[in-house]
């Protein structure tokens, strides 16, 4: 399989979609700090606990950078919604979850929240999800379907969409 040529098309991509992602991560955990700081909530992970954290964050990021990588070079494209990949990607972690990347991204800001003890941040997490499926089912899903009419019905039906298939 071909991988995207690098040059300067390439680099703007990587950083356009790095922005992207930097700008929703860092937008939700501000959020959260700031739920945190405003609402009088318990704190769920008193130290030492909240160390139990790290390993979720460090998982999380890395399934993101590695699913994103993974769908940068086998769909020849990126997460990006302006340069999306050209091949629907089936095998990898696509395999068992339709979603690894999002997935991924909710991993990562539960063990933050945990890890700094912001319930503000772990409540975020639930109208997150509503905006993020409604997203996936009414605008993603359909474009994908529309894309690859031959290929996503059937990769839809045998992979879920959030709870990874075990093998």
């Amino acid at each position: 399989m071909a991988a995207q040529e690098p040059g300067p098309s390439a680099t703007r991509t990587v950083v356009e979609a790095s922005t992207m992602i930097a700008f929703v991560f860092l937008g939700t955990i501000l959020s959260g700090a700031l739920l945190t700081m405003w609402l009088p909530l318990p704190r769920l992970f008193p130290p030492p606990w909240n160390l139990i954290g790290i390993p979720i964050t460090v998982a999380g990021a890395s399934a993101l950078v590695f699913c994103g990588a993974f769908l940068s070079r086998q769909g020849i494209g990126t997460p990006y919604p302006r340069r999306p990949p050209k091949r629907l990607v089936t095998t990898g972690p696509f395999a068992r979850i339709r979603n690894p990347i999002i997935a991924s991204w909710g991993v990562l800001v539960i063990g933050v929240a945990i890890t700094l003890n912001w319930t503000g941040l772990l409540l975020l997490m639930i109208p997150a999800f509503g905006v993020i499926q409604a997203y996936v089912v009414y605008h993603e899903e359909p474009i994908l379907k529309k894309r690859f009419p031959m290929e996503y019905d059937s990769y839809a039906a045998r992979v879920p969409r959030w709870i990874p298939r075990l093998p």
